[in-house]
């Protein structure tokens, strides 16, 4: 009497395959992971180059001076990481309809002292060291030239396109993101006294700053 063939996986190899399987998996999901947290953090910094160069751009059209209004560290859900004052709140405060940027929770902005290599990215974006950078309490803000200016109050004040309080030198502009996935990812958006927004990545095996634009 003969006997059928037998087609199929027997239990050993569906075990073997399914241990490649979970193998490739735990593989792959940190570096998925990181990859997202990498987009996040671009996307951050793209995000709010568009935030300057509206606060820039409405600072020209209203005749007025504006700007913007950093929240450093983690953000709690809704709460925007930086907006535009256009409302001239005496307070400060987020109002709707102030342009502004809610980005991934995965990212943080940062304060310019906690940020890498400073040096490094000013001989990169200053045509010379004398320059007063971030003279504000708050983040950039622009006059009616569509130039970066410092004023003693965010609200009602006079733009000065030279610092009064620093031998009156030109204005620049340093903005930080990290990403916090403890990796030492860094993304930063500059404003040069002319105006010209960019952004930069930090290169960590290389201890410098690489342009994105």
């Amino acid at each position: 009497m003969s006997r059928k063939t037998q087609f199929g996986f027997s239990l050993l190899e569906l075990l073997i395959v399914m241990a490649i399987a979970l193998i490739l998996t735990a593989m792959a999901v940190p570096l998925v992971s990181g990859t997202l947290k990498t987009y996040y953090l671009r996307q951050a910094g793209t995000e709010y180059a568009n935030l300057i160069q509206t606060a820039r751009m409405r600072a020209v059209q209203d005749d007025q001076y504006y700007d913007i209004q950093e929240n450093y560290g983690g953000q709690a859900p809704g709460v925007p990481n930086a907006f535009v004052n256009t409302k001239l709140d005496p307070t400060l405060a987020y109002l709707a309809g102030d342009p502004a940027i809610l980005t991934n929770q995965s990212t943080a902005m940062r304060a310019r002292s906690a940020a890498p290599a400073l040096n490094n990215l000013e001989l990169q974006f200053l045509p010379t060291l004398n320059v007063s950078i971030n003279p504000n309490a708050w983040g950039p803000s622009f006059g009616a030239r569509g130039l970066p200016c410092q004023a003693a109050v965010a609200v009602g004040a006079t733009c000065n396109y030279l610092d009064p309080n620093n031998s009156n030198l030109p204005i620049a502009f340093e903005s930080f993101f990290e990403s916090l996935n403890g990796s030492g990812n860094w993304l930063a958006v500059t404003v040069n006294p002319a105006g010209r927004v960019r952004e930069w990545y930090y290169d960590t095996p290389a201890a410098a700053w690489r342009p994105l634009n």
